[in-house]
């Protein structure tokens, strides 16, 4: 598993991809607020964690081995690509 988190700064949107999403959380002070269960959502989004002021879990789609991308995006980030 993968995964990709995506803010928006002065220079524009930025991706990091952490090993640990819980840890990425921590050091960036950010709370986990739940988890995903939604059913109308894609099997691989459950169960990972819901961040305050991120969207997500989303699909990312897969690495090039074929390891799916758990993505997740500030508001802004969400806002800009939803134009």
């Amino acid at each position: 598993m993968a995964y990709q988190i995506v803010v928006t700064t002065e220079e524009g949107m930025v991706s990091t991809y952490p090993d640990s999403i819980e840890a990425w959380a921590e050091d960036n002070y950010t709370a986990i607020t739940g988890v995903s269960a939604n059913p109308r959502t894609r099997p691989e989004l459950q169960g990972h964690p819901k961040m305050a002021g991120f969207v997500g879990p989303c699909w990312g789609g897969t690495t090039e081995s074929g390891e799916p991308i758990i993505r997740y995006e500030d508001s802004e980030t969400y806002r800009a690509l939803c134009v």
